[in-house]
Formats: C-alpha cells, sequence, structure tokens
C-alpha cells in the first residue's frame, strides 16, 4: 500500500471518529435541555406544597396507624421521597425536634427509617426488605410536628 492510501485511510477514520464526538455531544445537549418528566404518582399536601406531619394528621384511607401517618394508596412504588424542613426551628447540626418514620408498609408490617434531620430522603422497598403491593408512608414519630412534602413514584 502507498502512503497516499494510508492517508485516505486515516482522514476517513479520522472523520468517522469526529462524527461520532460530535453526534454524542448533540444527543448530550438535548438530554440536558429537555425538561425531565414528572414520575410523582402520589404527592402529599400536593406535589408543591409542605404540610405539617403531627399527632393529629391523617390521610383517612387506612394508613397503619390512624392518626399521625400519612400514606398513598396501594401500588408497586418504587421510591418514596421525602423533603423535611426547619421547621419550626434546626440545631446546628440541621436536627429538627419532630422525628419522623419515611418506608412501605403492607398489611402485615410497617418498615423504613427514622430520622430527625431536615433534608432530602429516598427510600425503595427493597432497602427495607420489603417488595411487591405497597403505601408508601411517612408517620410522625415524636416531638413538634414537621414541616414535609412526600412523593411516591
Amino acid at each position: 500500500m502507498t502512503t497516499r492510501a494510508h492517508a485516505c485511510i486515516l482522514i476517513v477514520v479520522i472523520r468517522f471518529v469526529l462524527f461520532v464526538i460530535a453526534s454524542a455531544c448533540v444527543a448530550a445537549v438535548i438530554a440536558a435541555v429537555r425538561p425531565a418528566s414528572a414520575a410523582a404518582g402520589w404527592c402529599w399536601p400536593s406535589c408543591s406544597t409542605y404540610g405539617l406531619l403531627g399527632a393529629g394528621t391523617s390521610t383517612y384511607n387506612g394508613c397503619w396507624y390512624s392518626i399521625g401517618e400519612v400514606c398513598s394508596g396501594w401500588s408497586y412504588w418504587g421510591t418514596n421521597g421525602v423533603v423535611k424542613t426547619c421547621y419550626p426551628g434546626c440545631d446546628y447540626y440541621g436536627n429538627t425536634r419532630g422525628t419522623i418514620l419515611y418506608g412501605f408498609e403492607n398489611r402485615d408490617r410497617i418498615r423504613g427509617r427514622f430520622t430527625l434531620l431536615s433534608n432530602r430522603f429516598y427510600i425503595q422497598p427493597y432497602e427495607v426488605g420489603m417488595g411487591g403491593y405497597l403505601r408508601a408512608q411517612v408517620a410522625w414519630y415524636s416531638g413538634p410536628a414537621s414541616q414535609i412534602n412526600v412523593a411516591a413514584g
């Protein structure tokens, strides 16, 4: 093969690589610009507001605890997400005085994680040894009411 043939092959390969890189960049830009679709199947109190979860709170739909808890309807939930604010206040470490339990429940048990922290929390059923047809839930455990927003999908 001549040097000219090698040069032509090299040019074709370089053009192909540049085309692949440019295509990947365009795809990344389109993916970044396109808004994410909302995937929440259940929200409390709504998908864009906060509510107070305390000893007397209930969604009145047959939750494991009849008071002090909000829960979704029955579904094959993949994730339960909670945003907990510093209401009525936080210490230096972001701890509130109100403790909540967030997780899942079925007809036999309720499982999840306790937290005092003000933050964003996510939990999936397998993390607490559950799966199948469940309710997403958040329960008041102790202290003053907590200001939260819950969504499950």
